[in-house]
């Protein structure tokens, strides 16, 4: 049998995906009018592609083996297997992320502890997990996030999206092992600043101090302070604030929100300590930056 394979960008002109970063991330949305399409047949791609299923269900053929989706299932499909869309359910509904291969293992070889964690072998299982509804709006709003710094311009959109698929692989390992490998044996530094920076992502708006991220991982202000330092050679606030002036600039250059509100948005105490930031920054105040091309 003929199996057409696909690249990434390949796969995305083949199904008019918008969300596609350079050659390595992007989305496919799949609901009922897709599924409904004429089918394409057997396809083979050569990239991770990770199911979360929305609403209803679904039917995939995935090199011989048949899958059955239900709500709230996430799945894993690795690189160089055929691909075949069965059909779904009425409204179903499910998002796709689709991950290069060679950026998702680079990821999981930058993490030595989650690259044992999580060996290769194990994704030619084609693990399925059923995550409760909690969960799966965990990874459904990690998702958007994704998708939204693939969407929006912004200086560090590559570190960014490098930082939100590692969580993504932070959260798949905690579906393999439980709640324990949040924690990752914290004796570990390069542990510790993989979930630093997973629990930055999340609340940098409302949380800039030390002591938050200190407590939420159960070590010292002083310890958190060296190890982030030490693993990376920047600052707990180092990281904060790049996450902090990325979101602002992206709000200047795309909302028609007012400096005020924007500073009230990322919780500074007044517009004027925001315009400070900003400036020491960027050089320039927000109302110029907004004003530049």
């Amino acid at each position: 049998m003929n199996v057409q394979i696909y690249n990434l960008p390949e796969f995305a002109g083949r199904y008019n995906l918008h969300d596609i970063y350079g050659a390595s991330i992007a989305f496919m949305d799949m609901n009922q009018g897709f599924m409904q399409n004429p089918n394409p047949g057997a396809i083979m791609v050569n990239f991770y592609s990770v199911v979360l299923m929305i609403y209803g269900s679904a039917d995939y053929t995935i090199s011989g083996r048949s899958l059955h989706l239900n709500m709230h299932d996430m799945m894993v499909m690795p690189p160089h297997r055929s691909i075949l869309y069965q059909g779904c359910s009425p409204r179903a509904a499910a998002v796709h992320l689709l991950v290069e291969a060679g950026y998702f293992e680079q990821l999981l070889n930058m993490d030595e502890h989650l690259r044992g964690t999580i060996p290769y072998e194990f994704f030619d299982t084609l693990p399925v997990f059923h995550l409760d509804e909690s969960k799966a709006s965990e990874l459904y709003d990690h998702y958007q996030q994704i998708r939204k710094a693939i969407q929006q311009p912004h200086i560090y959109k590559g570190e960014m999206l490098k930082y939100q698929i590692h969580i993504m692989q932070l959260f798949l390992a905690e579906q393999i092992y439980g709640d324990t490998v949040a924690t990752h044996d914290l004796k570990h530094k390069e542990n510790i600043f993989k979930i630093f920076i997973y629990l930055a992502a999340q609340n940098y708006r409302r949380e800039r101090q030390v002591k938050f991220y200190a407590d939420k991982l159960n070590i010292t202000t002083a310890y958190l302070s060296r190890t982030v330092r030490e693993i990376s050679g920047n600052t707990v606030y180092g990281y904060l604030s790049s996450f902090l002036y990325n979101e602002a600039c992206r709000l200047l250059k795309t909302s028609s929100m007012t400096i005020g509100e924007i500073a009230d948005d990322l919780s500074f105490n007044d517009q004027s300590a925001f315009t400070n930031f900003f400036k020491q920054k960027s050089g320039v105040s927000p109302l110029a930056y907004r004003g530049s091309k």
